[in-house]
């Protein structure tokens, strides 16, 4: 019998974003991609300790920053099954527009790009 190392459902590789302001983020990630709330841990200021999302079958991890932990930013690419509505979700939740969805010539993806307000890259891409 196969003794189980992670959570069911769970993939072995999950982002995980130090922001400051991580309940904010996540009602955005909720709001542009459906994402739904597996776990979430405050500390007793009501800060997010640990929280984690499940957006379709990926887990992002998420925290707010702290003095020992400094809010950081990165780079996200995220398959959608339909790129032009995830990015005007985006964009009527104020977030910053980097590239609008097009189809570059030779690439089978429609791709787009915006900032979150915590300044993490988001690139959204529809394979036709």
């Amino acid at each position: 019998m196969k003794i189980p190392f992670k959570p069911n459902g769970y993939n072995s590789l999950s982002p995980y974003l130090v922001v400051e302001g991580a309940n904010k983020l996540a009602d955005l990630l909720k709001t542009i991609f459906d994402a739904k709330e597996l776990r979430k841990y405050e500390n007793g200021d009501g800060k997010i300790a640990h929280m984690e999302l499940l957006l379709d079958d990926s887990v992002l991890m998420l925290a707010d920053s702290t003095s020992t932990y400094p809010a950081n930013t990165t780079m996200l690419h995220f398959y959608v099954p339909d790129v032009q509505l995830t990015f005007q979700k985006a964009i009527e939740n104020n977030c910053e527009v980097v590239e609008l969805p097009i189809n570059k010539e030779g690439d089978p993806d429609t791709r787009g790009a915006f900032m979150d307000f915590a300044g993490n890259y988001w690139a959204v891409s529809t394979q036709k």
